[in-house]
């Protein structure tokens, strides 16, 4: 039972703390957290807090040295740490402390200098440097992680903004200067960015604040309250106007994407790639990166095939160790394109169902497979508002509400955490293995619905079909090239003093990027 001490009560216990007295405590109810602990070898001032299922204790010193209102004094500074952050009180804190209370004098102030000096003759005799402990991060990530999740961390954490830390020891980066990082991006319109580099510094700093990776990197502590500022108010369109999670493919973009990708003006692993992103409603992530063994025939319905793609292809899988397979069905007008497409990857010699082209910088691998971004560049092309995920919206919107399918069996289409258990992707696949009784129905419904739209869907000619993507793939492209040397242009500007025009390009010697979209496409401005 805790009692409130005064320091009279306190002398009283402390004179018991002699050798043949049995240990006990005395909680403190005038201070959560304090205990007088009364042993045979002497009397101490401590604290003990729960947090997190974690009990955190610390001695802060002993009656002699500390009366009543001191050790309240920092307990209560040790409570209101714990409470307010992942931190806790060590040794440094509570010599901080006790400099507060004049008990201790202040440390001298370090020379930078001299400490400069010292890093740059002694680097091995210091942790992990910001790049090492980088690539030592992203090596683990490569390890447990989906091959997508390692690229998109890869480039978080080679973002320019994060070139102040070069060379510098992760133990010496402050939680505040990464927060400056994160609001700065944050404060230039990029909101979810700040938000995404915020989710990956989170991680980062807790495998290097991992036991086994302490002595290395010197961090102790993780940054769990490293977040960026909240979102504006409001909702903020996109460049093209579409409002985040609120755009669905409409028919007419369903039925034009297909009946092109089928006409023969668009590369043909592009355009295969495409109608099976709208077909089956999948990430464009899996389409791209299909394997071409993952495709075999159904058993029970000749004239279709299966889909059977692994856990590493499926979004957050292997982070909810889930080691199921998912499995579509495919109709027969996309099983022919496919399994034409398998034979096409087989002369290549590649895995993959849909193999990479071309390196994507001089020097790079080329036994890759096609870039998930060109799908998304050739809707573009095509002139559709729709992402892939607008695709996958327009699919379960007409499933269920104009083929009244069930909610149910279509989330069992989209893979919304399926997890039904298939052990060897080259067996036959059959109906009661893989729920293919229920994604049956609604992929003959959605086919039948599908081949409908196409049908009735009319284009131009060939030319003129070929002229108007390529005409859109010229003006996309210089809009990025503009958008590039705008920049550019901005951070000379910054850099640079004298410049004072008003007008980057002009600056740069670049033309305006009117004159940019005209030249891409033909036209004089």
């Amino acid at each position: 039972m805790a009692t409130r001490l005064t320091q009279q009560i306190v002398d009283k216990h402390v004179l018991k703390a002699k050798p043949g007295t049995v240990p006990y405590d005395v909680i403190d109810a005038g201070c959560p957290g304090l205990i007088l602990r009364i042993k045979p070898r002497g009397a101490s001032w401590g604290t003990k807090f729960e947090r997190g299922g974690q009990t955190l204790r610390l001695k802060i010193g002993t009656p002699g040295v500390l009366d009543l209102e001191q050790a309240r004094y920092i307990a209560g500074k040790a409570r209101a740490l714990v409470h307010s952050s992942a931190a806790a009180p060590g040794e440094d804190w509570l010599r901080d402390r006790f400099v507060e209370l004049g008990l201790a004098q202040p440390r001298p102030p370090r020379d930078e200098r001299i400490v400069a000096e010292f890093l740059a003759t002694a680097p091995h005799l210091m942790q992990w440097r910001w790049e090492e402990a980088r690539d030592a991060y992203l090596s683990e990530v490569q390890r447990i992680r989906r091959v997508d999740t390692y690229k998109d961390y890869r480039t978080m954490l080679g973002l320019a903004e994060m070139a102040r830390f070069a060379g510098r020891p992760v133990r010496l980066i402050t939680r505040q200067e990464l927060a400056v990082v994160v609001s700065e991006i944050h404060t230039s319109g990029r909101e979810r960015h700040a938000e995404h580099l915020a989710s990956v510094l989170r991680p980062f700093w807790s495998f290097m604040a991992q036991d086994r990776n302490q002595a290395a990197s010197g961090v102790t502590e993780p940054m769990p309250l490293l977040k960026a500022p909240e979102r504006s108010s409001g909702v903020k369109p996109r460049p093209n106007g579409k409002v985040p999670g609120g755009y669905t493919a409409t028919t007419d973009e369903i039925s034009h994407i297909v009946a092109v990708a089928r006409v023969g003006v668009l590369d043909r692993s592009q355009s295969v790639a495409l109608e099976l992103l709208v077909t089956t409603g999948q990430r464009r992530r899996p389409v791209a990166g299909a394997l071409a063994v993952d495709f075999v025939p159904w058993a029970e319905q000749p004239g279709w095939g299966i889909w059977s793609m692994g856990p590493a292809h499926r979004k957050t899988a292997a982070k909810r160790q889930d080691r199921h397979r998912h499995v579509v069905p495919l109709p027969p007008p996309l099983w022919d394109r496919i399994r034409a497409q398998m034979e096409r990857a087989a002369s290549t010699g590649s895995e993959y169902l849909f193999p990479q082209v071309r390196a994507r910088r001089l020097g790079d691998r080329t036994d890759g497979h096609l870039s998930d971004a060109s799908i998304n560049h050739r809707l573009l092309d095509l002139g559709m508002r729709a992402s892939p995920h607008d695709l996958r919206r327009g699919l379960s919107t007409t499933c269920q509400h104009r083929l009244r399918q069930s909610r149910e069996a279509v989330k069992l289409i989209l893979d919304h955490n399926e997890g039904f258990r298939s052990d060897d992707v080259l067996e036959a696949h059959y109906t009661e293995d893989d729920r293919l009784d229920l994604k049956g129905p609604v992929m003959t419904a959605w086919s039948t619905w599908l081949e409908a739209q196409v049908a009735s869907t009319e284009l131009p000619d060939l030319a003129t079909l070929r002229g108007e993507i390529a005409r859109r793939r010229r003006e996309r492209e210089a809009a990025g090239k503009a958008k590039t040397a705008a920049a550019a242009a901005a951070k000379g500007a910054k850099e640079k003093p004298g410049w004072g025009s008003g007008n980057v390009f002009q600056d740069l010697g670049l033309p305006e990027p009117e004159k940019l979209l005209a030249a891409a496409d033909g036209r004089v401005a």
